[in-house]
């Protein structure tokens, strides 16, 4: 009989590597002529690997009920979106201001989950996080090549 242990680390494994395999999909092109050049871009490219593990371990802690975890994991993801709010999009440039309106939200859903978290509601603290990667998916539609 699998424990549930077993599944979890199982699921876990499952899912950073799903996570890890949207992050890197983002590639290392370049993004017209200033990419290079473009230093924001650059920190945009770096965080984009540490928001899938992070998200991961979240997630884990979540099950796990490790409100300590969920809130150390929440706080790399809000660290970094100062960073992504300077970021121009990969496409829909013009539509920069709701890029930003996208990183504002993400924020507030992240500092939710761990405010639920905290209060001890982890049920409705997973479903805040589910919103959190939602917007993150619905930004990557909208903004990234």
């Amino acid at each position: 009989m699998i424990n549930r242990y077993t599944i979890a680390i199982t699921c876990l494994v499952v899912e950073m590597s799903a996570l890890s395999g949207l992050a890197f999909a983002h590639g290392t092109g370049k993004h017209g002529k200033t990419a290079a050049t473009d230093t924001q871009m650059q920190k945009m490219h770096a965080m984009m690997p540490m928001f899938s593990v992070t998200s991961a371990r979240l997630e884990a802690a979540l099950e796990n009920g490790d409100v300590a975890v969920v809130e150390t994991e929440a706080g790399k993801i809000k660290a970094a979106i100062p960073d992504l709010k300077k970021s121009k999009p990969h496409k829909n440039v013009k539509q920069r201001k709701k890029f930003v309106k996208l990183a504002a939200t993400l924020e507030e859903t992240v500092t939710a989950t761990v405010d639920l978290a905290k209060k001890g509601d982890i049920a409705a603290a997973k479903t805040a996080f589910k919103k959190a990667e939602e917007i993150c998916a619905a930004c990557h539609a909208k903004f990234r090549d």
